[in-house]
């Protein structure tokens, strides 16, 4: 992942946290200071190519993200566990 694509991965995750919907191109377009839509759908694309995203052709605020669960290791003794 090139740093543009995690920038703009970072802007529509924090997004959808902060508005429960998707942006639009324009907004991501502002969001990351692109010169043009076609530079967000460019990003977009590749995104989506790479499994980061998701998104429904020709629908507004359609873009998903693909999130993969957090492997948490597991405590190295008894002693570690907050019960203990």
């Amino acid at each position: 992942m090139t740093p543009r694509q995690k920038e703009t991965l970072d802007f529509i995750r924090g997004y959808w946290e902060d508005n429960e919907y998707a942006p639009s191109y324009e907004e991501i377009r502002e969001g990351i200071n692109a010169k043009s839509k076609s530079s967000v759908a460019s990003l977009i694309k590749k995104l989506e190519e790479r499994d980061y995203i998701e998104r429904i052709p020709n629908a507004a605020r359609s873009i998903r993200l693909k999130i993969a669960l957090k492997v948490i290791d597991p405590p190295a003794s008894r002693e570690d566990l907050p019960y203990g």
